[in-house]
């Protein structure tokens, strides 16, 4: 055993001490690293270092990219964890930006593509809903938005929870009567919809409302999502008094109402905190070498939401540094507010500072409150991050005692890392289609759930009757026999089928046929009286009843519930979608806009089928040869 002194004679901490062949490797990847950098250009890019197979192992940005890279070589001032993405590293790579910008973006995409081992992986990225007053059209319009900001208008958020939003929008609608519909809908009204019968939208579709009444609604909703809502308050109680006061009880109580929702949406985002109307508040506790950071977001002075995020990194990585790589892929493809509250020394974020200024063409200030009731929600975040985690813990502690107890119960020599569930679902044959979920050793892998749409056809034989047993069949041989075509698929280690015998039989014959014997199959049916809790477990050579308490039971209960969920929700987006399908569709020459404009105008199929040739001409910017082919389609 040795100390590890490099030839520019850094010492690395005599707590780590490596072998010597451990050595030799470690110092290899460093001379790779010099190497490397000496070819590199001084101009900002992202590097990526990759092991003997070419698999990535860590992506970095850097504002100079031969000055960064060659802080590698310096061993003493590397983490452990860096130490071995040293020992490992074979070959590098690198591109060149324009700016440190685009060498950040570029930097979070390919980290979120690759998913290096080394680097501190930030999951449930999606974006954020807004907002959106669009004012491109002359009649403006309120909706929710995600995405990137293309359109002209004004955008308020970005909201965490989506729940939160909608219930944020109702409430909007209903206090100004404000429109959601798209163009398309609201330039082809003709009478108002339902959104006008329950007090939801003023109808300016059909000129209910005049423009100048309609803009100052649109004005007091800017001012309330602002955070004035008094002056709104005042103006609408103003209106209720004179209205009450002329006998005008409807439409005094009609405003009483719009105040109620304006009140409700105060309600649950109003939020003071003492010169901060704009603020992101994060906070990051470790716990046995599993991260949670727990954000929380204030815009003019409304709480947007607050939740839990749980990176993905190695055990031995630091706090700081899964914060400040967190912050940077956060705010990638989102806009940052003046100030970030976090709960480490505000000092080692300076660089992240200075890449939020330069990206959001703000100044931006991370800080790290002392006192006061800053300190306060930066400590509530802190104690929220501390629960996730104990949660997250336990729920992945639970995970891998069922999966140990399901590895025994299989016989298995190693432990599974990854479980495949199959379901199916249907309408009497119909819209039939067969779904299968993930758990890996961390627990559901929703990333790889799949939809097996159900072909009528199985392999080149006709079939009459689409049953269990056959969807079965049809979806475990596609999914199964893709495993043989392509080898960079991973492999199930143990499938789970919601059947009975005969479901276990039919899946066990195609494991055979196409040579997959090592992947363990299981079946889980009803009992006789089809109560939860009584449930048969198919094996090879027996059915077994678990305890209604085992732990075991519940697990794979889980499984198949999550998967029938699963099934039920995207067989009833395709049975919604089929059902849109009419004898309108055979008819040729009408795409879906002509089929939209005519279902618009007359509200039903059998209403155009009933239309004559006059009423039909009523329907605008259709020509008379599509009015006369949708007429004699129908009247022949």
């Amino acid at each position: 055993m040795v100390k590890v002194i490099n030839k520019n004679n850094d010492i690395i901490k005599s707590s780590k001490i490596f072998n010597q062949k451990t050595l030799n490797t470690l110092l290899k990847g460093q001379e790779i690293i010099r190497f490397t950098a000496k070819t590199l250009p001084q101009k900002p890019g992202v590097y990526q270092m990759e092991d003997e197979n070419g698999n990535i192992l860590y992506i970095g940005k850097a504002k100079n990219l031969a000055k960064r890279v060659m802080n590698y070589t310096s061993l003493s001032n590397l983490t452990r964890r860096l130490q071995r993405m040293v020992l490992q590293t074979k070959s590098m790579s690198f591109s060149v930006t324009n700016s440190e910008i685009e060498a950040l973006l570029l930097e979070c995409n390919l980290i979120k593509k690759n998913k290096p081992r080394f680097n501190i992986i930030l999951r449930d990225d999606k974006s954020f809903p807004y907002i959106l007053i669009n004012k491109e059209y002359n009649y403006p319009r309120i909706q929710k938005y995600r995405g990137t900001k293309k359109f002209k208008g004004n955008y308020y958020g970005p909201f965490v929870s989506p729940s939160l939003v909608n219930s944020t929008l109702v409430s909007l609608q209903k206090a100004f009567l404000l429109r959601s519909c798209t163009e398309g809908t609201f330039n082809n009204r003709s009478r108002p919809c339902l959104l006008y019968d329950i007090k939801r939208c003023s109808a300016p579709c059909v000129n209910y409302i005049s423009k100048k009444e309609y803009f100052e609604s649109i004005q007091d909703a800017k001012k309330l999502l602002n955070g004035n809502t008094k002056k709104i308050e005042k103006k609408l109680n103003k209106q209720m008094i004179i209205a009450s006061k002329n006998r005008m009880y409807e439409k005094a109580a009609r405003l009483r109402d719009r105040i109620k929702s304006i009140n409700q949406i105060e309600k649950y985002q109003s939020v003071y905190i003492k010169d901060m109307r704009n603020i992101d508040i994060f906070a990051i506790r470790l716990i046995n070498g599993k991260s949670c950071v727990h954000g929380k977001f204030y815009r003019n002075g409304s709480n947007y939401g607050n939740k839990s995020f749980f990176p993905i990194h190695e055990e031995n990585s630091q706090s700081r540094e899964i914060l400040e790589s967190f912050l940077y892929q956060f705010y990638s493809n989102k806009d940052s507010p003046p100030k970030i509250l976090i709960n480490i020394n505000q000092d080692y974020f300076k660089d992240v500072e200075k890449t939020l200024n330069l990206k959001n063409k703000i100044k931006v200030k991370i800080l790290q409150p002392k006192s006061g009731e800053k300190l306060q929600h930066v400590m509530l975040a802190e104690q929220n991050a501390y629960e996730g985690i104990k949660l997250k813990n336990a729920n992945i502690e639970s995970h891998f005692t069922a999966l140990t107890k399901l590895k025994s119960l299989l016989k298995m020599n190693e432990m599974p890392n990854r479980v495949e569930v199959f379901d199916n679902s249907h309408t009497f044959g119909k819209n039939a289609l067969g779904v299968m979920i993930v758990a890996n050793k961390e627990g559901l892998s929703p990333k790889n759930y799949r939809k097996f749409n159900i072909r009528y056809n199985n392999r080149d034989t006709e079939v009459s009757k689409i049953d269990d047993y056959y969807m079965m069949e049809e979806v475990l041989h596609r999914r199964l026999k893709s495993l043989t075509l392509d080898n960079n698929l991973v492999h199930p280690d143990i499938i789970i089928i919601d059947g009975g015998r005969g479901q276990y039989e039919i899946v066990k014959k195609i494991i055979i046929k196409l040579k997959l014997k090592t992947i363990k199959l299981l079946a889980i049916s009803k009992g006789k009286n089809r109560n939860s809790g009584r449930e048969i477990i198919h094996l090879e050579k027996q059915n077994i009843n678990l305890k209604n308490n085992d732990p075991l039971l519940f697990f794979i209960q889980r499984l198949r519930d999550e998967a029938h969920r699963f099934a039920i929700t995207a067989h009833r987006s395709k049975r919604s979608k089929v059902s849109l399908h009419s004898v309108f569709d055979e008819l040729k020459g009408v795409g879906p806009k002509r089929k939209k404009q005519l279902m618009l105008h007359f509200g039903s199929v059998n209403n155009i089928k009933n239309a004559s040739l006059s009423e039909l001409k009523e329907v605008k910017s259709l020509p008379n040869t599509i009015i006369n082919k949708v007429y004699e389609f129908f009247h022949s």
